[in-house]
Parts: structure tokens; sequence; C-alpha cells
């Protein structure tokens, strides 16, 4: 489960059989408010992050697919399998900005950049 700080009443939880659904506490008794699918999963805890910026979850699924979505639209807008094995650890940057302060860790044409590790190894990937 993962709340959203700018709206302490959303957040997003996942389930054993791959869904992740975006939820209102003041709404809860009609249920998620959002739902993003895609994933195959049957026994593993779903990894879920969201971006800075709030706009986009990523997470893995047991199919070994790193997925995104937008959070407002429930619009998936990205799917790559880039590993063997379950991604257990996903992280989006904080800042665009590498350690020295220099903004050259994202290309200005990169809409975004996320870290996937697995047992394969450390992973980095971007959009445009």
């Amino acid at each position: 489960m993962v709340s959203l700080s700018s709206d302490e009443h959303y957040f997003l939880g996942s389930s054993m059989d791959g869904s992740i659904k975006l939820f209102d506490l003041r709404l809860i008794q009609k249920g998620a408010i959002q739902s993003y699918a895609g994933h195959v999963n049957s026994h593993n805890n779903l990894p879920l992050v969201v971006d800075p910026s709030e706009t986009l979850l990523m997470s893995g699924g047991e199919d070994c697919t790193v997925r995104i979505w937008s959070i407002k639209t429930g619009e998936q807008i990205f799917a790559k399998s880039v590993a063997d094995t379950l991604f257990t650890a996903l992280c989006w940057p904080e800042s665009n900005l590498n350690l020295d302060g220099s903004s050259s860790l994202f290309d200005l044409n990169h809409s975004w950049g996320a870290w996937m590790g697995s047992r394969d190894g450390l992973f980095y990937m971007h959009g445009t």
C-alpha cells in the first residue's frame, strides 16, 4: 500500500491477483476510484512506487514486466520485460540532479526515468 503525499485521503493498494487500485478514504465504502490493469500475479507482493510529481505509478509483476500507468487516468503508458526474475525494488529519482548538482542524470528529451532491481541486477530505464 502506498499513500499519496499530495492528498492524505488517497492510497494505492495491490492484491495477490495482480490488481492495483486507487482508493479515496472518504469514499471507501464505494470501493476503488481507479484501477490499473495488466499485471500477472499469483503469490507475490507487487512493489508499488509513485513518481515525485505523483502523476505516474510503477510496478513489477510475476511476468517480470515493469508497467507504468497514469495515476489520474489509469492508462498504461509503458510495459517492458527487462529481466528474467521478479523486480523486488523500484525507485523514482527524487530529482534530475546528479550528486555534484549538475542536471545530466536525465536527458531533457526523457519524460521519466526510474531504477529497478531484481536478482538479475540493477536497471535504469527512461521514457520519451
